[in-house]
């Protein structure tokens, strides 16, 4: 009964792979916004390849990430551990806001370790979030006191800092879940996870989000790289464009494909403030979505198939 099973979950991986490479590879190959680079001036490809060049630190940043997060509860090698974050970015491509990212990241697991690692993935992406809502604030400020001379925006600043706070007592201190109504949806196994999360050392928390923020600075470093592509002659402005760009994105919900239709949008609405060129503006949103996360899902759909799950 077992080899049928595994069967079954080999052919179900299988159909999964063919319709995340092939969606991959029809969107790169058929993007008319690929035309668009005929017509822009590149005024050197030295931003391209460091851009593609910091791939594989945004994703090796992550990698370690997880390695600390399951290192109480399994060892895994630095180079596993990268191959399982590649194979969690396919599994979560197929599910809404990239949530089912742990279903390939739990192929290296051992089937004990699963419900454990399903939290610390949550905890690991809290982190993540946390990030992206600091930055975010912090570049949304600057467009509001700087840029745009909006010199009271107390609302929106209330609201960041809220959500901040919440996100950051969430994150050094899960258990407070367990005090809300939803408790009674948790198993009793989760709430135990939780527990066992909570019971971390705060500085050990403390590098996980280091990790996040400085894989933050990458992916941030990598989309201000594509618009020098084309620019040279951007600042302060774009930075503060890009982590509002990014603080949206995040909170925005999606259902499938890496977010790619939600951050070509959000990335026009916020870039159109700038007044930067629309097909400029979805040039780079592809481009960053190209080489950031498509690329290393085809890769990860290869892992995540040939990775057999433990027992």
């Amino acid at each position: 009964m077992k080899s049928i099973s595994n069967s079954y979950i080999f052919i179900a991986k299988v159909i999964a792979v063919i319709v995340i490479v092939g969606y991959l590879i029809f969107k790169i190959v058929n993007a008319p916004i690929l035309n668009a680079l005929k017509d822009l001036t590149v005024y050197t490809y030295t931003p391209l390849v460091i851009a593609i060049g910091l791939v594989f630190l945004n994703w090796g940043l992550e990698a370690k990430k997880w390695q600390l997060m399951i290192q109480p509860i399994q060892k895994m090698s630095f180079f596993t551990a990268y191959k399982s974050v590649l194979s969690g970015l396919a599994s979560g491509l197929l599910t809404p806001n990239r949530l089912g990212n742990f279903l390939g990241r739990l192929v290296y697991l051992k089937k004990e370790h699963h419900n454990q690692a399903v939290v610390n993935t949550q905890i690991g992406n809290l982190a993540q979030f946390i990030s992206t809502i600091l930055m975010g604030v912090i570049g949304l400020m600057t467009l509001l006191w700087f840029e745009y001379d909006i010199l009271n925006p107390i609302l929106i600043t209330i609201v960041s800092f809220t959500l901040l706070f919440l996100g950051l007592v969430v994150y050094f201190k899960p258990t407070l879940i367990l005090k809300l109504i939803i408790k009674r949806f948790l198993s009793k196994k989760t709430k135990t996870s939780l527990t066992q999360v909570s019971n971390l050392p705060n500085h050990f928390k403390l590098i996980i989000l280091g990790l996040s923020i400085a894989r933050y600075m990458v992916f941030t470093a990598q989309y201000y790289l594509l618009f020098f592509l084309f620019n040279p002659f951007y600042g302060l402005k774009l930075l503060s464009l890009i982590s509002v760009t990014f603080l949206l994105t995040t909170i925005i919900p999606s259902f499938f494909f890496g977010k790619l239709f939600v951050r070509e949008s959000v990335a026009v609405f916020v870039f159109s403030l700038g007044q930067f060129d629309t097909t400029l503006i979805l040039l780079v949103a592809f481009l960053l979505w190209m080489i950031n996360l498509a690329i290393p899902t085809i890769f990860g759909s290869i892992f995540w198939l040939k990775q057999k799950q433990h027992v």
